[in-house]
């Protein structure tokens, strides 16, 4: 019984050490004030109460909040291409011309916009 009422004791604690997020690149029901990075345009939310609470760095912040929106990119951008090239591996072995030609154009969006990144950055 000791070491049950130990782990709900520690779990209980544990909870109260975890703070929430700063932000959220979904609005959700806490996350609801809009904001963009200023290098990137990344969108992102965060609390009602940020611009009184949140003492940090913004600038810190918003290159917290773009690094986590490319890495989700990149990770959406991998899932896409395997995905297509799974398609056209599929349809070679089946020989299907028009299932090759469907998946040759599927489209992969998170790539698209990885890209176009790459380019804001650099300009």
């Amino acid at each position: 019984m000791l070491p049950i009422l130990l782990l709900i004791m520690l779990s209980m604690m544990s909870s109260f050490f975890i703070s929430d997020p700063i932000y959220s690149l979904q609005q959700t029901q806490k996350f609801v004030v809009y904001r963009k990075t200023e290098s990137l345009n990344i969108p992102y939310y965060v609390k009602e109460n940020f611009h009184t609470d949140y003492q940090g760095s913004i600038r810190r912040l918003e290159s917290t909040v773009e690094e986590e929106y490319i890495v989700n990119m990149r990770h959406s951008c991998h899932r896409e291409k395997n995905y297509k090239e799974s398609m056209i591996w599929k349809a070679r072995n089946f020989g299907d011309q028009s299932l090759h030609q469907k998946a040759s154009l599927i489209k992969t969006p998170s790539c698209d916009i990885l890209n176009n990144l790459q380019i804001r950055s650099r300009g």
